[in-house]
């Protein structure tokens, strides 16, 4: 198995995750997530454990509006713009609760809401297994916080592949069971101003006169 390394990212799970902290975190309130600093993010937090990085995708159901509102995608067309992401649309939208209402429920009980899309969860753990059974990736990163996704973990688990977690932020509730079964579970925060493009005002110091 090539020690080359993915990072699968559940789109429902990183909207609500994004939308969470800016409600907790005030200075993003108005910002995108950039998806290039993203991506590089994630290369800098993961880079001592998953081997040759091959692609960021984010997996998201067909037209998918929070994509172009809670995303900062960047001219694609420019050079160097782009860099090993992807975001792929599968599967189809059905009636779901919003974002802002998601939030006022227990996260123990969230799991049974979380269903916005048919056929995206199925999507990822398809093409997951497949590059890991074909010997294509032995490195997953996800950015999920659904039990359903524990099946996965276990089975590639077993085919000798390594699982890791990861999240935005530790202000944010991730899935004990998750933690438990993961390889290693890192976040984020440290690079959150500059996911958001936030730039930070550096304090003088003031100069002592003698």
């Amino acid at each position: 198995m090539d020690n080359r390394g993915y990072f699968i990212i559940d789109g429902s799970h990183l909207f609500a995750s994004i939308f969470d902290l800016k409600r907790k975190i005030t200075k993003y309130a108005d910002n995108k997530l950039i998806i290039s600093a993203f991506a590089e993010a994630l290369m800098r937090k993961w880079s001592l454990h998953i081997g040759t990085m091959v692609r960021c995708v984010i997996y998201v159901k067909k037209g998918e509006k929070r994509v172009t509102e809670m995303l900062d995608i960047g001219d694609v067309n420019t050079p160097g713009e782009k860099s090993h992401w992807r975001i792929k649309e599968c599967g189809q939208s059905v009636p779901s609760i919003p974002d802002s209402e998601l939030q006022k429920i227990d996260q123990k009980y969230r799991d049974h809401f979380l269903r916005a899309e048919k056929g995206v969860d199925v999507q990822l753990v398809c093409d997951v297994l497949s590059l890991a059974s074909n010997g294509r990736a032995s490195n997953f990163v996800f950015l999920v916080n659904d039990r359903d996704y524990i099946p996965l973990f276990e089975s590639l688990q077993s085919l000798g592949a390594n699982v890791y977690l990861t999240e935005l932020s530790t202000k944010l509730n991730m899935q004990k069971s998750l933690i438990d079964l993961a390889d290693r579970y890192l976040t984020l925060d440290e690079e959150l101003d500059s996911l958001f493009g936030v730039k930070v005002q550096k304090q003088e110091v003031p100069t002592q006169t003698l």
